[in-house]
């Protein structure tokens, strides 16, 4: 398996990445529009799909249902094409996760957080605050981990990335319709998962053929 997407970045590749910082800095503007506009505060039908999203949209569930998948790929003789669904698993599951890592940094409170909107840090009013729900808004691990999923598969196998990406805006939707996240958290996570997805499934191929050849299957 050849990768198509080279590190450092392309001239057309800082592009992108500078076209990327201006679309987190314009939501920013725009949060209190758009979260506003996305927020569902009634529990109606519209509200039940939100939630099933966010909750089935979480890396525990992608992480049972992807495994599911490559082990039945590569019972049913499709060893190829579940090596590669395992790098592209393990590539944007561990960028959701560094998202995580910096939102236990960031002390961003969510949209629905008593106290007053803002970044803090890892602590607030002299107490840590790392890992606490109400500030743990940016970025959205949810749809970094999609993103991550996205831009991981989009050079190996684009009709993946398009699916992916597809999903990752639909949670992306449902964390804000629940109050979640703000707009500006979802861009920047969308950004974030395009740009260090590739570069996470490059660098972690070679760790994940050593894997799958120990496991006495053929590579991709």
């Amino acid at each position: 398996m050849s990768a198509n997407a080279a590190w450092p970045p392309s001239g057309r590749q800082w592009i992108w990445l500078a076209i990327g910082l201006v679309a987190i800095v314009a939501a920013f503007a725009l949060d209190d529009t758009v979260s506003g506009a996305f927020y569902l505060p009634v529990h109606g039908p519209a509200w039940e799909v939100a939630r099933g999203l966010s909750k089935y949209g979480d890396w525990p569930p992608i992480l049972v249902a992807g495994l599911a998948v490559v082990v039945a790929l590569s019972v049913g003789r499709k060893s190829a094409t579940g090596h590669l669904l395992l790098l592209i698993l393990v590539a944007g599951l561990l960028t959701g996760l560094a998202s995580t890592l910096i939102r236990s940094t960031t002390g961003r409170t969510r949209p629905t957080a008593p106290a007053p909107q803002g970044f803090y840090g890892p602590r607030y009013q002299g107490k840590w605050i790392i890992g606490k729900y109400d500030f743990g808004s940016f970025p959205s691990g949810h749809t970094a981990t999609w993103a991550g999923l996205a831009g991981a598969a989009w050079f190996r196998r684009r009709s993946w990335g398009t699916g992916f990406l597809l999903a990752g805006v639909a949670v992306a939707w449902s964390r804000m319709a629940l109050g979640c996240h703000h707009f500006s958290d979802v861009t920047a996570s969308l950004v974030w998962g395009f740009i260090v997805g590739p570069w996470m499934v490059n660098r972690l191929e070679p760790a994940v053929a050593a894997l799958w050849r120990k496991a006495g299957l053929p590579p991709a």
